[in-house]
């Protein structure tokens, strides 16, 4: 049996590689999930004037637990053990990071599907990740 890591972000792409994951579980047998959802740091200057450091922590707390509503509601139905993780970095990096940490076997992740030429302009998380990890990848759309 294996650990997974499946970074959320509250999109379909993202529910739809919990879903991907359930599905092949009746022929790959998951151990532990591992759900994380990356915030990406506030810039410094105006959005952070007037806040204090436990406001900050307390808007990625939240905006992370949304993040990760529907895939922790899928899993807890399916009666799959799993845990999740907050955490604030860029988000290629800090999905690598924690897998690595959580000794997981494998990254599911949804992937946005956008085109050659966008992933060539604007970069994509999933192919950093890709370039990043030995781990296996699966992509989801």
């Amino acid at each position: 049996m294996k650990r997974v890591l499946i970074p959320v972000d509250g999109s379909k792409p993202a529910v739809h590689a919990v879903q991907a994951l359930l599905a092949a579980r009746a022929y790959d047998p998951v151990e532990r999930v591992d759900l994380l959802s990356v915030q990406i740091p506030l810039k410094s200057g105006k959005i952070g004037r007037g806040l204090s450091q436990a406001d900050i922590d307390a808007y990625y707390q939240d905006e992370g637990q949304a993040a990760l509503q529907e895939a922790s509601r899928l899993l807890s139905q399916a009666g799959v053990p799993f845990a999740v993780h907050v955490e604030i970095g860029e988000a290629a990096e800090t999905i690598v990071r924690i897998a690595g940490e959580s000794g997981a076997d494998e990254i599911f992740m949804g992937s946005r599907g956008l085109g050659s030429v966008s992933s060539l302009f604007m970069g994509s998380v999933a192919t950093r990740v890709l370039h990043l990890t030995e781990l296996p990848v699966t992509l989801v759309k």
